[in-house]
This record gives C-alpha cells, sequence and structure tokens, in this order.
C-alpha cells in the first residue's frame, strides 16, 4: 500500500479521533473535526481507556465496523492508550461495565483469529494497525478475543471440531471455549464511490446495471464511456475521456465476497432492451460476470487477470482514502464509511428495476430505499446450524448458529438498493467468565429501540424485529428448553 493513503486514511473521516479519552474527537493541528453525527457526552458515564481486565476487546469486519466505533480504531497494544469508540457508535453507548475496543481488520481475520488456527498471523494481542493499513493483529488483552465481526457466516470448512481429534482446518477454539453463538446483526451497503468535484456535468452519478457490471469486470474504461453517457442522458466529464481507476480490496474481505456475490447474479443475464444493444451489450463487448465469487478479489488487477488501472487497498479505509487522492477514481466501499468522508465522496445512484420503461436508479443515501433491501431479510430464512457453503456446520449448539443465506438479500426487491450485505458477531459459547454479564447485556443493547435509533442516524439499516426476537430466544436458551448460547 502508498504510504501516502496510509497517511490519508488518518484524514478522511472525521470521527477518526486522536484523543485519549471516550467520547470526544480531536481538531487543532491533525486537521481532524468533530463527527457530524457524533453526539457530545452529556450527563451519562464516559468510559476512560483504561484498558483493564472489565474492558472488552475485539475486531474483524470493515462492514459493520464504523456503526460500532465511528472510525475511532484503537492503534497500538491494549497496554497502550487505545482510542475507544466515539459517542454516537452503537459501541459508546452499549451498558457495559468498560470500554468495547473494536479493531477493524477484515472479515476473514476475525473469523481466523476466532477460529484458533494459528490466527493467519494477525494474532489478537498483536497491535491493532492504523485504518488504511495491513492488519498486523487486534490490539486485544489476551487470546481469544471476547467476540469477532464477519459479513460472512462461518462456512462449515471453518466450524466445527469435535472433541477429539481436531479436525483439520475448523474450529479448534470451540473445544476449549464452547460451540460459537454466531447471530446477524446489522445490514449495510456497498456503494460505488466517486469524487463529485471530478464530475460537474452532473449532480448524482448514474450507473445502470449493465454499466455498472461492465466497469467492475474492465469493459467500461472510461467516464466517457456512451453507456454511462446514455444511463446519465450527457457526457458526465463534459465530452473529455477520462479514464476509471477502479480500487478494489487488496485483503481477503467479506466486502468483496458479498460484491462479487452480487455481480455473480446481477451481471450474468439475458439483458433486455435498451441493454441488449449498442451503447451496451454486444459482440466483444459484455458486461458479463466471468470472476466468480471470492473474499480474495478475483477480477481485473488481480493476479489472474493484470490490469493496471485496478488497484488494491487494505480495508475500506484505504479504498475511501484512495478514491479522494485520485482523480476520476472509484471502486466498492462500504456506504457507512463514505457518508462520513471528508473531503466528500459521492456515492453512485445504481439501477434496479424498470419502471414504465425507464430505469429506476437508487440512491443508498435515500433511508427507504436501503430499508427496503433488507425487508425479505427475516427470521424465516434462519438456517440453524448451516454454513455459509450451505452445509451443516457440525456443532453440538445448533440453536446457537443463526445463518441468513445471501440468497434473501443478494437480489433485493426492484427500487431498493441493490448490493448490500449482512454482518454477523462471534461469541464463544462458554468462554465469558466475568465478562458473561457484559456481554449478555451488549447482545441485548445491540437489539433495542436505543440502538436501532443509533443506526437509523448512520447509512446502516437494523435488522427485522423477528430477527431480534430469534437471537434473544437463543441467548436465552429458547425458553429453556435448549442450553442458553451464552455462559
Amino acid at each position: 500500500m502508498r504510504t501516502t493513503l496510509a497517511i490519508l486514511a488518518l484524514a478522511i473521516l472525521p470521527a477518526l479521533a486522536l484523543s485519549a479519552c471516550n467520547g470526544t474527537a480531536a481538531g487543532g493541528g491533525s486537521g481532524v473535526s468533530a463527527l457530524p453525527n457524533a453526539q457530545t457526552p452529556g450527563s451519562h458515564r464516559i468510559r476512560n481507556n483504561d484498558n483493564g481486565p472489565q474492558d472488552l476487546h475485539a475486531g474483524g469486519a470493515d462492514v459493520p465496523a464504523y456503526a460500532y466505533n465511528l472510525g475511532s480504531q484503537p492503534v497500538g497494544t491494549y497496554n497502550q492508550n487505545q482510542p475507544g469508540p466515539l459517542a454516537g457508535s452503537l459501541f459508546y453507548a452499549a451498558p457495559t461495565t468498560g470500554t468495547i475496543y473494536y479493531c477493524l481488520t477484515s472479515s476473514t481475520d476475525g473469523r481466523d483469529a476466532f477460529e484458533g488456527a494459528g490466527d493467519s498471523g494477525f494474532p489478537p494481542t498483536g497491535p491493532c494497525a492504523p485504518l488504511g493499513s495491513s492488519a498486523t493483529g487486534f490490539g486485544g488483552r489476551q487470546d481469544p478475543l471476547d467476540f469477532v465481526a464477519s459479513a460472512v457466516a462461518l462456512a462449515s470448512t471453518e466450524c466445527c471440531a469435535p472433541s477429539t481429534p481436531y479436525a483439520q482446518n475448523r474450529l479448534t477454539g470451540s473445544v476449549q471455549w464452547g460451540q460459537p453463538f454466531e447471530i446477524p446483526q446489522i445490514g449495510a451497503d456497498i456503494v460505488y464511490g466517486y469524487r463529485p468535484t471530478d464530475f460537474n456535468s452532473v449532480s448524482n452519478i448514474k450507473l445502470s446495471a449493465w454499466t455498472y457490471c461492465a466497469i467492475a469486470n474492465g469493459t467500461i474504461s472510461d467516464w466517457n464511456d456512451p453507456a454511462i453517457t446514455a444511463d446519465n442522458g450527457t457526457s458526465i466529464t463534459g465530452g473529455t475521456s477520462e479514464p476509471i481507476t477502479f480500487y478494489f480490496r487488496s485483503d481477503s474481505a467479506a466486502s468483496t465476497q458479498n460484491f462479487t456475490n452480487h455481480l455473480n447474479t446481477a451481471c450474468n443475464v439475458t439483458w433486455t432492451a435498451p441493454y441488449n444493444q449498442s451503447p451496451y451489450q454486444g459482440a466483444g463487448h459484455s458486461a458479463a460476470w466471468t470472476f466468480g465469487v471470492n473474499s480474495k478479489w478475483p477480477g481485473p488487477g488481480s493476479s489472474g487477470d493484470p490490469n493496471p488501472n485496478f488497484i488494491g487497498e487494505p480495508g475500506d479505509p484505504g479504498i475511501l482514502a484512495a478514491i479522494q487522492s485520485t482523480p476520476y477514481g472509484t471502486g466498492y466501499v462500504v456506504g457507512g464509511y463514505v457518508k462520513a468522508a471528508n473531503p466528500k465522496v459521492g456515492q453512485a445512484l445504481l439501477q434496479n428495476g424498470m419502471a414504465h420503461g425507464q430505469p429506476i436508479f437508487v440512491d443508498p443515501t435515500v433511508r427507504a430505499s436501503l430499508v427496503k433491501s433488507f425487508k425479505k431479510v427475516t427470521a424465516s430464512n434462519i438456517q440453524y446450524g448451516t454454513g455459509s457453503d450451505g452445509n451443516p456446520l457440525g456443532s453440538s449448539t445448533p440453536w446457537c448458529q443463526l445463518y441468513i443465506p445471501q440468497t434473501a438479500y443478494v437480489n433485493p426487491a426492484k427500487g431498493a438498493y441493490p448490493i448490500v450485505a449482512v454482518a454477523y458477531l462471534l461469541f464463544y459459547g462458554n468462554n465469558n467468565g466475568v465478562h458473561v454479564s457484559d456481554k449478555t447485556k451488549l447482545i441485548n443493547f445491540l437489539y433495542s429501540k436505543k440502538a436501532t435509533t443509533l443506526i437509523n442516524k448512520l447509512e446502516y439499516v437494523p435488522l427485522s424485529t423477528s430477527i431480534k426476537t430469534a437471537v434473544i430466544s437463543a441467548l436465552n436458551g429458547n425458553g429453556g428448553s435448549q442450553p442458553a448460547c451464552l455462559q
């Protein structure tokens, strides 16, 4: 990763506080300003960053991370002065005894740390890296972490280890710390970011499904492409050629898995008018996604398909910083981060459906459109004890793993924002000790009305009431009919 982008990543998010005290944002010479979404600390308790045994240490997925801490990364190790979550975030408001430190790494790193099988070189007690830098650790007090987040559920190849012998590549930690309690917690969007100052001809960039597929697969390589012009009714560059620089996740990430899963669904279709003809589909001019689904970017710019205009960056903050620093740059990035970016980053309006012969372009910043994306995500979708690969996890407590297949949201209804993801939290069933009370409080809080109010102020979506009911029921042992999932 370029050093300049690592530095810039510290300035792109107004929430990136450099202060030592939870709930404040630094200003002054750093250029880091107060986050517009942050709440001014009032009479309620402010938890100091003392990293005592009462604190919770967690990490993993980018996708939900902004809602968790508003970009306040606990850089360093637990015995250093790590920033806690900012006021206005879920983890700041949670009624736990101590501070909740959440180190953004990636979903893959989070699951690897949770599995306890070598930690993929990023140990829970290793230093948490700054936003926009490659992962080094989680900054935790001990191994294992108290919990992790992932926007891809555990697969059967990752969970769950039998008592003896350990199954290769499976969750060895489950033998010592209990079977996982895996819960769907929050919904997020994945957007095409861009610099508004580069495009003076339009107030918002519109991309048809054909066009955003063709940008991702490399077919469209210039913002002055006739397909983009047709989408917007005018050349968005004023008629000049402006090559597209596309940024993707260089690390293994759930945002990549969810993004490529959507492309694999939405782009491999039989196109109808007007997208089955010029300036869209044609001989040698295809929007098909032929790279498959993967947590590691498989498309242009990967080792299998070199392309100098496709560049990898670690983490959503890394992609965001790259877009901010690159004229005519774009890439896929979680909308929660983009909304808070300073300087401002735009979010392309993506097509989802047709009405009266005209495309419906959906703005991800319009809350109703994003809520509609998760309308079908309810408790009826839950497959207990199933892995993200569709196979049984082999858990002895299948009622504690609540998996929602991506088919429930990969292709949302017409008029909904089309590219979204569901993020999960992973707790060990028995490795909770004195923290069982705080973890129970945290889980109950995350599905509360207060948490919903906070989520609704950000570019995220709380999951349905029926999912909340299912999670809390599992937490409490389903009315006593089964052992509680957190002990």
